[in-house]
């Protein structure tokens, strides 16, 4: 007999890929319990196993930069106060850099991340933890189904009292303009075009920009409630922000600078962050 529950959750995370660099990304979460059925009639106590699932993924993959440590580039070093260094050197000689407390960094035994190993890798580390008349369980990791204009983004927001505060967790998430209170498909798609792939820094979280065989890097760190984080990000890869990055600044943001490039509309941004939620700004510039 099997059970099943369709979007227990939703995972927001970033990940490192070989060939684009860190990825903001989300993820609804999806369930298959397979047991024999017990004397009352059921498999197991639905409720309490989607709590511990869900308590699972908070803990070891929501809001984490996850790595593929089997990768031949990956770089891992683990240091004193349970903290870890990811370094991955690229086959251009571009090259990342994230130091961070333990918890912040998920470490895939893969070389190369996807959902369907990520959905693997958690069913190894999750069945011994459910009940014993368990016989098997599966995930099934998988983006928002939309048509609609997204971008992935990573970042982090150091003032965050939860895990937000690490530097490279991140979302994909889709964005809604209207112009004039007509809906704007177009600018939805620059805007998505123009944070494809990013990372939202804050100045204030910016050591340097660090010069390097021709490449340029920003580095970022700070310290916050979980410890000290760091980041090398090759410069192309960077959106640079006065603000903090909370979904509320970034809809501002992007309200301001199409109102700045559309004077005389009146803009409102519905900007998402992740999956079926985020922040709504209306922003209008005379000529």
């Amino acid at each position: 007999m099997k059970l099943f529950v369709k979007n227990l959750t939703h995972v927001d995370l970033s990940y490192f890929c070989p060939v684009r660099g860190v990825l903001g990304e989300s993820w609804q979460a999806d369930i298959v319990l397979t047991g024999k059925l017990n004397d009352e009639s059921m498999v197991c106590d639905f409720s309490i196993v989607k709590k511990m699932i869900k308590q699972w993924l908070d803990a070891h993959l929501d809001h984490t930069l996850a790595i593929p440590a089997h990768h031949p580039n990956t770089r891992l070093v683990e240091m004193e106060n349970e903290r870890v260094s990811f370094k991955f050197q690229h086959d251009n000689g571009q090259r990342f850099e994230c130091n961070a407390p333990s918890q912040a960094i998920a470490q895939l035994p893969v070389a190369e991340i996807t959902p369907e190993n990520a959905a693997q890798w958690v069913e190894q580390q999750i069945l011994n933890l459910l009940p014993a008349e368990l016989e098997a369980v599966s995930v099934r990791f998988h983006p928002e189904a939309t048509d609609e204009a997204n971008y992935q983004y990573s970042h982090g927001l150091k003032k965050h009292g939860g895990n937000c505060q690490r530097i490279a967790h991140g979302h994909r998430s889709v964005i809604e303009i209207y112009r004039n209170g007509e809906r704007d498909r177009t600018l939805e798609q620059d805007w998505a075009t123009r944070w494809q792939d990013i990372y939202l820094g804050t100045q204030e979280d910016l050591i340097g920009i660090i010069e390097e065989q021709g490449q340029r890097y920003h580095h970022f760190s700070y310290a916050a409630n979980q410890g000290l984080f760091e980041l090398t990000i090759r410069s192309p890869q960077v959106y640079m922000l006065p603000c903090d990055t909370t979904v509320e600044s970034l809809s501002a943001h992007i309200a301001e600078q199409l109102a700045k490039e559309n004077t005389g509309d009146t803009i409102e941004v519905h900007a998402f962050e992740g999956i079926g939620k985020g922040a709504i700004s209306e922003m209008k510039v005379e000529k």
